[in-house]
């Protein structure tokens, strides 16, 4: 066995030629068919055909060239244009299934030009950068020969636009944010406001849809403390419920407005906080109102009071 250091560590060395001897230098047995057959072409044994050299130096101009362009990263731009060329370039990509997810943010995410090879595209690599975008939940990525792309695309769903501090975004049922709200669009869903609003919502809408006549009026939801719940309607009012059995408050409010339409009537807020007393207060033009009137009615009193004297 031939050891690092040089030394044999077997019985006899061996000569190139195959001898043993000592003190000659002795070539490792990885080395020794090559060392022959060196030998033999050396020693005329052995003809070299006439166009070998050339052959040797552009095959070892070409090796050299390869391992260069692997080193440098390059061997796969030149397999995708070489591929390419060759009539599998992707020349149509078909997109379904997308609603909020644009095409030109597909077509990035895959880094598809005009050269992009078919042939070369890594489907499972094409199919986790389309899942990086915001909307994604999921894509399929289908070849089609000799030049089309397939992409199915199911997207996530907004369940609400969640206000924490001056940021809108828009989140899942789960409380996951999706990507930040724009501004427009999605003007049925409803706002969440506060701390622990956007993983607690879900929960409390789902209270909320057994009582109709009251979820279908909810524009905003503001998570009190993270406790419990002001439920802002979309005339305005807002409805402050207890921590404790908000259920029962709300069977209470709408009682209340099947005996007095308090739900359609001009306040600013019912407070149903204390399960044995309602708040009510008035907006600012309805405050002036009643004052106005009351005023109205007190001269009205004192005019009758001088005419029965």
């Amino acid at each position: 066995m031939f050891a690092l250091n040089g030394k044999s560590r077997g019985k006899g060395r061996v000569a190139p030629d195959g001898s043993e001897g000592e003190g000659r230098f002795v070539v490792p047995r990885l080395l020794r068919r090559p060392a022959r057959l060196f030998s033999k072409i050396f020693a005329g044994d052995i003809t070299v055909p006439r166009y070998a050299e050339a052959v040797g130096l552009v095959s070892l101009f070409a090796a050299t060239a390869l391992y260069g362009s692997v080193a440098g990263g390059q061997f796969g731009a030149v397999a995708n244009t070489v591929t390419a060329s060759l009539g599998f370039a992707v020349q149509e990509v078909e997109i379904s299934g997308q609603v909020n997810t644009s095409e030109v943010a597909v077509i990035d995410a895959l880094g598809l030009g005009e050269s992009t090879s078919l042939a070369l595209l890594d489907v499972r690599n094409a199919r986790e950068s389309l899942q990086d975008l915001p909307w994604v939940e999921r894509a399929e990525v289908r070849k089609v020969y000799p030049g089309k792309l397939e992409i199915r695309i199911d997207e996530r769903q907004a369940f609400a636009i969640w206000q924490s501090g001056d940021a809108l975004s828009l989140i899942e049922r789960d409380g996951r944010v999706i990507a930040a709200y724009s501004g427009y669009g999605f003007n049925n869903l409803p706002l969440v406001v506060g701390p622990g609003a956007a993983t607690s919502a879900a929960s409390f809408m789902e209270l909320l849809s057994d009582y109709p006549a009251v979820a279908g009026k909810v524009k905003a939801l503001i998570h009190v403390g993270e406790r419990r719940w002001d439920v802002r309607l979309a005339n305005g009012i807002t409805v402050k419920l207890p921590a404790e059995e908000p259920e029962k408050a709300v069977e209470r409010l709408l009682v209340m407005d099947a005996g007095t339409q308090i739900l359609s009537r001009d306040i600013a807020s019912i407070d149903l906080r204390l399960a044995d007393r309602t708040t009510v207060a008035l907006t600012e033009n309805a405050m002036a109102r009643r004052e106005a009137a009351l005023k109205a009615r007190e001269k009205a009193i004192k005019a009758a009071k001088r005419s029965s004297i």
